[in-house]
């Protein structure tokens, strides 16, 4: 009997690996590149020209307790189970995750300079940093050690400066950060930054040696800050969200940035969680997320990291959950609920507001929104505390299990879990 000849698919043209590869879902895309020496080559080879991922569903990116600081763990949904990626230094478990957009990642590093980087092909692009903003700049300590300066925090005093460490500014500065598309598009792509104090905005083109400022539109005052944007790849624009609920647009497409308002104050009376979303049948949404505090006797903190720790007693959690139509035309908020999503889910988080027809990807449940830990505050309060991940149910109003996930990988909450939908770009 002659002996069985098997293909050596690592001598395939990269032409045709890319038809092989796309097709599989991200999971059998992990472990085709797992399985072998010669498919690791077919699956580098795929990564080197770019191919797009047919399989669109989002993935839960977050550090298991169980992995090394630098592995990375994305959590497929769709195919229900975790594979593992080792990433470049600095560790992915000292970095602050702030934004994610386009299956790439913004993280602040422990010096506070923000990167962009893409867990599946372990590309890594520096951002501007962040002496590079118009209200930070550096000093030495009386010890020679590197410090920061944040201006603007006092609005009666705009001259003073609070001090803060290099790794302890990220997680007071940056509140959310936002990609216009995909990096690879090199100057075209925009990170937009939304920080403090109260929502100032600043943006960079890929290339930017710093950040340009923003200066706040005759509509936002202070106190009314921006909350929350999303992106419209169909216009071209920023769809940004202060804190009274009026909605913004920003155009970043000429030689200075033009604000305008297009939906005036609607409320100032709480300052929940707001995001933006831009649904796929054409209306603009408003998810208006109410968190608390809540006492905690469970949580242990190890002394190395008890300094950091400020409320270890203190975990976040969602207490109410709230749907928004904008009507641009009448300048209000209608409130809905959540069968007027229309089986789609929503994703929300650190992450860019994503919808998704759950009759493409029956994984997920309709007319529901999947969260992760967003909320500034508790994360300075308590930075290694145990941040939600959760499917809120709208017909009982409670923060709902995402499954057994938990248990069988159990994820620290440091970095804070973020949603991407991965792009091998």
């Amino acid at each position: 009997m002659e002996a069985a000849v098997y293909p050596d698919w690592s001598a395939l043209p990269e032409e045709l690996t890319a038809l092989v590869l796309r097709v599989l879902d991200i999971l059998d895309l992990f472990r085709a590149g797992a399985a072998c020496t010669s498919w690791y080559a077919a699956y580098s080879a795929a990564r080197r020209v770019r191919i797009p991922i047919k399989d669109a569903s989002p993935c839960l990116l977050y550090s298991c307790a169980d992995d090394d600081a630098d592995t990375a763990t994305l959590y497929s949904p769709s195919g229900g189970a975790a594979f593992k990626v080792r990433l470049p230094a600095p560790a992915f478990r000292s970095h602050h995750v702030v934004g994610s957009g386009h299956g790439w990642v913004i993280t602040a590093d422990e010096k506070s300079n923000l990167q962009l980087l893409n867990p599946l092909t372990t590309a890594q692009l520096d951002l501007p940093p962040v002496t590079g903003l118009h209200h930070v700049d550096s000093f030495a300590d009386e010890q020679g050690r590197t410090m920061y300066r944040l201006y603007g925090e006092d609005p009666w005093r705009p001259d003073y400066a609070m001090p803060y460490k290099p790794k302890e500014l990220r997680l007071f500065l940056y509140h959310r950060a936002y990609l216009s598309c995909r990096p690879p598009a090199g100057a075209a792509c925009v990170v937009l930054l939304l920080c403090q104090p109260d929502g100032e905005l600043s943006f960079a083109r890929l290339g930017d040696d710093r950040w340009t400022h923003i200066a706040k539109s005759q509509f936002v005052q202070r106190g009314s800050g921006y909350r929350g944007a999303a992106y419209n790849d169909k216009d071209g624009l920023f769809y940004l969200v202060s804190f009274d609920s009026s909605v913004h647009t920003l155009d970043l497409n000429g030689p200075t940035p033009v604000v305008k308002c297009i939906v005036k104050q609607y409320s100032q009376d709480d300052d929940p969680i707001r995001s933006v979303i831009l649904a796929p049948w054409g209306d603009m949404l408003q998810v208006w997320r109410y968190a608390e505090l809540r006492c905690s006797e469970d949580l242990k903190v190890s002394e190395q990291i008890a300094n950091e720790v400020i409320g270890p007693g203190q975990e976040s959690f969602t207490c109410d959950l709230e749907l928004y139509k904008v009507d641009i035309n009448y300048q209000k908020l209608v409130k809905i609920s959540g069968l007027e999503l229309q089986e789609y889910a929503l994703f929300l988080g650190f992450s860019s507001p994503m919808s998704l027809p759950t009759k493409d990807f029956p994984t997920f449940k309709p007319n529901s929104v999947y969260i992760t830990e967003d909320s500034s505050e508790n994360i300075y309060i308590n930075k290694y505390g145990c941040g939600e991940v959760g499917i809120w149910n709208f017909e009982t109003g409670n923060l709902e299990s995402f499954g057994t996930i938990q248990s069988a990988h159990p994820r620290l909450n440091w970095p804070p879990p973020v949603w991407i939908t991965p792009y091998l770009s």
